[in-house]
């Protein structure tokens, strides 16, 4: 079997003794094995031999000393980083304002927009009211035909030839051969579109 860590730390200090090893040559051995030396098996070799410790496994080869110009070079390195991300979260942040307010200003067109649909709308009405009473016998919600529609042009003062009138009228009324406010209002909807 070979030696491993848990055999080592487990032999006890009067077998190092009986062979003569010393404190540096055992801490030595447990370095070159790169195990680590756990605070009980550190208390016995203090207790049997004294002195200070020499160099330990802890988990990881010791780090050289750094030389200065390293340090300065690590130093700079952090504080570009370290500005880096400054300016990474400035710039998320100026980009969260500017959506923020493209999503305020975008709001407010659509506001306006309805809101002047909903004028539109009730200009509308009031014009397709104006309509239906320069064709109708004012505001009368009664079918007219092609008769009464040319004779309310012609009284009211909107000068319109007869075939023109005739034509007109053919497309509005369709086959019934009447028109009605409804089927005005209907119309006037798809002329606004």
């Amino acid at each position: 079997d070979l030696l491993n860590g848990q055999i080592l730390r487990s032999t006890p200090m009067f077998w190092f003794m009986k062979y003569q090893w010393s404190r540096a040559q055992i801490e030595e051995m447990f370095f070159k094995a790169k195990i680590e030396i756990d605070p009980t098996f550190d208390q016995a070799l203090q207790q049997t031999f004294g002195g200070n410790p020499g160099p330990r496994w802890r988990g990881a080869v010791p780090e050289k000393k750094k030389q200065k110009w390293r340090e300065r070079q690590a130093e700079k390195t952090a504080g570009w980083q370290a500005e880096q991300a400054e300016k990474l979260k400035q710039k998320e942040e100026e980009d969260r304002k500017r959506k923020q307010e493209e999503a305020k200003k975008k709001k407010e067109q659509e506001e306006a927009a309805e809101r002047l649909r909903k004028e539109e709308e009730k200009k509308l009405a009031s014009k397709g009211k104006d309509i239906w009473n320069a064709v109708s016998d004012f505001g009368a919600d009664k079918a007219i035909d092609y008769k009464t529609f040319s004779e309310n042009l012609k009284d009211r003062g909107i000068n319109v030839s007869p075939l023109l009138a005739k034509q007109l009228f053919d497309q509005l009324a369709g086959p019934s051969g009447k028109i009605n406010k409804q089927e005005m209002d209907a119309i006037i909807r798809q002329l606004d579109r």
